[in-house]
């Protein structure tokens, strides 16, 4: 607010309340109070003000003044740039939640998620999942195919022979790299593990 407009403010107040004594120096002193503020919204408040008590001070109109930017700003919702990055998010978010106080820029509202009867929301409980529908479920590693082994389902851990769950099958993790496996080299290796753990024992 300039000087010219702090001497329309003081002629609208006066007018709106007609009791409130004015001298040529008010003009100035409500400068050096509302310079900060917006003109059209110091105007907002000050009727505001005089619509509920016959006098109106420059505090008030600046303590008014926050609560109309406030309300303007109450569900103010940040509106990103066009992509997944925005490198000036801070500057951004500050710009839009300016121009919103200031009434430049009208809020964002939120979109709300499309409503569902009830009926059709429910109407999948307790609904069994067809076999065509778990067979498309894919998983990253071992877990993504079938075991050749153990014959473990898609998502499924590998079991020992009792039942207990155990890391995936040698042979799992070939079929997950698309690579032959081959069972006599794994039961060879199995059996040089459990000798070298045996020799360790006794050692």
């Amino acid at each position: 607010m300039n000087s010219k407009e702090a001497a329309v403010l003081c002629r609208y107040v006066r007018a709106a309340c007609p009791q409130q004594k004015f001298d040529e120096y008010t003009a100035d002193a409500w400068y050096d109070i509302l310079a900060p503020y917006n003109f059209d919204d110091a105007r907002q408040a000050a009727a505001r003000i005089a619509h509920r008590q016959p006098f109106v001070a420059p505090s008030e109109i600046a303590a008014e003044i926050s609560k109309i930017r406030s309300e303007r700003t109450h569900d103010f919702v940040y509106e990103p740039p066009t992509g997944d990055r925005d490198p000036n998010y801070l500057e951004r978010y500050r710009q839009q939640l300016a121009a919103t106080g200031d009434g430049a820029r009208p809020p964002v509202i939120a979109k709300e998620l499309p409503k569902r009867p009830v009926a059709e929301l429910l109407g999948a409980v307790g609904r069994q999942v067809p076999a065509a529908d778990v067979s498309t479920v894919r998983r990253p590693g071992p877990l993504g195919v079938e075991c050749p082994a153990c014959r473990a389902a898609i998502g499924r851990p590998c079991r020992m022979a009792g039942g207990r769950e155990r890391a995936p099958h040698e042979a799992r993790e070939h079929a997950v790299h698309g690579r032959e496996h081959d069972p006599a080299a794994e039961e060879q290796r199995r059996k040089n593990a459990s000798r070298h753990l045996t020799e360790e024992t006794n050692a």
